[in-house]
């Protein structure tokens, strides 16, 4: 899959390890940018392999920001409890592991929905445009529903002050900024 427009080869190596190294202790509110590739989760799935990738870019992606007090906070209920994780244990305020797979993943939330930007979607390794995805069937039905989501806070925060919540393996992670440095694979 090739890359996005920026020039990487001027940028700091980023690896897992440098990723553990800057973000996994760091227990502070802070805000990074990353660029990540994933399975797109509306896509249709063969044989157990999701059709369609996609590159996005999340421009403000908080770290170390509690969901329940984050509820708590837009919805005047201080009773909100969250649940418990389900297959995944914390290992620090930003990273979680896997324990299906082991994977180490970013802990972050995204309060503001125009700071993620699809940059391509890739089906067999090359970049094609959503209407190409249409036109081939790789979408599920509901690819363009707007309506699937709840919001946070199993649905008690109104739709102006919602927020999402993810959690990244951090070895899809291709481009990193924080704290003022720059890092890409």
């Amino acid at each position: 899959m090739k890359n996005s427009k920026k020039d990487y080869a001027k940028m700091n190596l980023l690896t897992d390890l440098k990723i553990i190294e800057l973000l996994g202790s760091y227990t502070k509110s802070t805000t990074i940018a990353i660029e990540y590739v994933t399975d797109e989760s509306d896509s249709r799935t063969i044989k157990g392999e999701k059709q369609v990738q996609k590159r996005v870019f999340i421009g403000n992606l908080f770290l170390n920001h509690d969901y329940a007090k984050k509820v708590q906070n837009l919805t005047d209920n201080k009773d909100f409890e969250a649940h418990e994780m389900k297959g995944k244990s914390r290992i620090s305020t930003t990273l979680i592991l896997s324990d299906k797979t082991s994977n180490i993943l970013l802990d972050g939330k995204i309060l503001k929905s125009e700071s993620v930007k699809h940059l391509a979607y890739y089906y067999n390794g090359n970049e094609i445009s959503k209407q190409q995805g249409k036109d081939l069937n790789l979408f599920t039905p509901n690819f363009d529903n707007k309506d699937k989501q709840k919001t946070s806070g199993r649905g008690s925060v109104s739709v102006e002050d919602d927020f999402r919540m993810i959690t990244l393996g951090i070895t899809k992670i291709k481009y990193l900024k924080c704290f003022g440095e720059e890092y890409a694979r």
